[in-house]
């Protein structure tokens, strides 16, 4: 059996991040991300310290819109956590690949055949087969 943080926050994390993104500056929201909401704290992650300074500074008057809003009577807390720990494996912080147009590929192809080291040719070759064109 699962603990109740585990339900409350399935069902109002989504809510509350979107919230966060929507109510918050735009050089700060894109920096912040709900971590957890258990019984006694909400906790809330900013990507580097300056931001969750400012976020400690309005920390009340945030805190206060979420218990309007959401009915969430825990303490809001806030932890720095850089990016690359904070998204690591996350489907949305790995960037989509360009797409390639296909004429570039077929002129990365043409001069991998000319280069004499075969590993970097074979490394190229690779590279050319797993380029997607546009």
């Amino acid at each position: 059996m699962l603990p109740p943080e585990f339900e409350q926050l399935t069902r109002l994390g989504p809510g509350v991040q979107r919230f966060l993104e929507q109510n918050l500056p735009a050089s700060v929201n894109q920096s912040v991300t709900l971590l957890t909401i258990n019984q006694d704290e909400v906790v809330v992650a900013a990507n580097s310290p300056m931001v969750a300074n400012y976020l400690r500074l309005h920390g009340r008057e945030i805190e206060q819109q979420l218990r309007e809003t959401f009915n969430l009577e825990q303490s809001l807390k806030f932890r720095t956590i850089p990016d690359s720990l904070l998204k690591a494996g996350s489907k949305e912080y790995r960037p989509e690949p360009a797409q390639v147009s296909a004429e570039s590929i077929e002129a990365i192809r043409r001069n991998a055949e000319w280069i004499e080291n075969e590993e970097l040719k074979a490394a190229m070759l690779s590279l050319v087969d797993s380029l997607k064109s546009d």
